[in-house]
């Protein structure tokens, strides 16, 4: 089946990097006289407005009905946000595939695929494919606002989702970005983040038990090994799989905070007492207290949380 390729291009990622692949993709698609149009975001959230629109034009649900037409296929030039903002604007179209060109800072979601993170291989491993595969994306309920949505690789409160407000407006990741050294960002401001984050009380729920902690530190809620750029959070983690991981650190002493750091770069963290690990089809953590969220490197509301966590299938042109 032929394809006509709908490209949401994020010029803005990776600091503004992304431009520069994305004039690379667009001029071997022209070399290769493959038939695509293009959208542009302009703004935060613009990538939701596009693929809405797309969705009532142009996108249709694998397999296509009609035998002799282009297949119209959803691709998504950005990191990590620009494929989160799709993801939540496709809601329950999980018919609908989507193919994925990262050009992002941290491109966890490429890592969790096994996906080149390198533009013009991207392009060739999507064009080499003839039909899309499923994948399991997270979804969540969070009961207070009665919010719900989809996230590629994780959602977490604490320190996590604190790095990630501070490293959106740090001049830092700006500077990291472009040398594309997106992960460097995201651990040096871990580290000045370190110092400010209290434990928290937090409430853990799975398969019908509860478990309590007095301090933790750090909650995540993943769909694949990786996050803050590369960091391999649950090394075991699995995108094909349908159970959600969940990994809570409690808060202690910073010399032996520094110490778990070093661990889990080298992804020997998991047997640390400090560190403990979930694993179900259906998760729920409560935290009575306000605190940072995030989701899939997005800001969530400084808040209380009560999420329910279950996976759904969705397909992606990988």
């Amino acid at each position: 089946m032929q394809l006509e390729l709908h490209l949401i291009i994020n010029r803005h990622a990776a600091s503004g990097n992304a431009a520069k692949s994305a004039d690379l993709v667009l001029s071997a698609l022209d070399n290769k006289q493959i038939s695509y149009k293009d959208y542009s975001t302009d703004y935060p959230g613009h990538a939701i407005d596009i693929t809405r629109e797309l969705l009532k034009t142009t996108l249709t649900p694998w397999p296509d009905k009609k035998a002799n037409s282009r297949f119209p296929l959803l691709v998504i030039l950005g990191g990590d946000g620009t494929l989160h903002e799709v993801v939540n604007a496709l809601d329950q179209h999980f018919h609908i595939p989507i193919a994925y060109i990262p050009c992002g800072s941290g491109n966890d979601f490429a890592r969790g695929v096994s996906l080149s993170r390198d533009p013009l291989m991207a392009l060739e491993h999507l064009l080499e494919i003839t039909e899309p595969q499923p994948y399991h994306v997270l979804h969540y309920l969070e009961n207070i606002q009665e919010e719900e949505g989809y996230a590629t690789n994780n959602i977490g409160i604490g320190i996590d989702a604190a790095i990630v407000a501070r490293s959106n407006v740090s001049a830092s990741k700006q500077t990291f970005n472009k040398f594309k050294l997106g992960s460097l960002s995201y651990l040096y401001t871990a580290i000045q983040v370190l110092t400010k984050q209290k434990g928290f009380p937090l409430m853990v729920e799975v398969n019908g038990k509860s478990v309590g902690f007095d301090n933790a530190f750090l909650c995540t809620t993943t769909n694949h090994p990786y996050f803050g750029g590369g960091i391999a959070i649950v090394p075991e983690a699995d995108v094909k799989s349908k159970a959600i991981d969940l990994v809570v650190v409690e808060r202690i002493h910073l010399l032996k905070l520094f110490r778990l750091i070093g661990q889990l770069l080298k992804r020997k963290h998991m047997s640390s007492p400090y560190v403990h690990h979930f694993k179900s089809q259906n998760i729920r953590i409560v935290s009575t207290t306000s605190q940072f969220g995030q989701a899939d490197g997005e800001e969530l509301d400084s808040r209380p949380f009560d999420i329910q966590f279950t996976t759904v299938e969705r397909l992606f042109w990988l």
